[in-house]
């Protein structure tokens, strides 16, 4: 063998050398990862275990009251409405969802509630009907005048065409 060969050889050896001491410390490294991450599960297993039999329960209590059977039945709603109403008519709605709110506030307020509740359960209860001469003394009750007086203004309402605007200034349809 000669020197030059010798000299070859070494470099060759000095190269596989290197290249066994990166191997070596790649291992290493993978190995520490490796443990760190049987570390993170061993810690987050009970963590997991505990979280999945809250959810389990959270979503056992949620079927038990109803909640998907409700938001089955409310996509079905969601897709007749969206069947049944252009772009044009959700358009409208949105130039007057402000306006559709604020009298479903009103609506829902007690006394209105209450109001229309007697009212409701007089209107079932049956009467036979009254002769004029009773219709006449009713109106002597303060409550049946108020009654008519606000019967009055509501047909007013109704019967005066006004310009309706919403709180954005444009005219709103009738």
């Amino acid at each position: 063998m000669t020197l030059a060969m010798t000299d070859h050889v070494d470099e060759r050896i000095d190269e596989l050398a290197l290249r066994v001491d990166f191997l070596v410390a790649e291992a290493e490294e993978a190995r520490e990862l490796r443990q760190s991450i049987k570390e993170l599960v061993g810690d987050l297993t009970p963590i997991a275990s505990q979280g999945m039999g809250s959810l389990t329960e959270l979503l056992e209590t949620a079927e038990h009251r109803g909640y998907f059977d409700f938001t089955r039945a409310s996509l079905d709603v969601i897709d007749r409405v969206v069947g049944s109403f252009g772009s044009e008519d959700v358009e409208a709605l949105g130039e007057n969802i402000v306006l559709i709110l604020e009298t479903l506030k009103d609506m829902t307020q007690p006394q209105v509630m209450q109001m229309l509740r007697s009212t409701l359960h007089e209107a079932q209860e049956p009467v036979d009907p009254p002769s004029l001469f009773a219709l006449a003394r009713q109106l002597r009750e303060p409550a049946v005048r108020r009654g008519l007086a606000r019967l009055v203004a509501v047909l007013r309402n109704v019967g005066t065409p006004e310009d309706v605007s919403d709180i954005n200034g444009k005219e709103a349809r009738s």
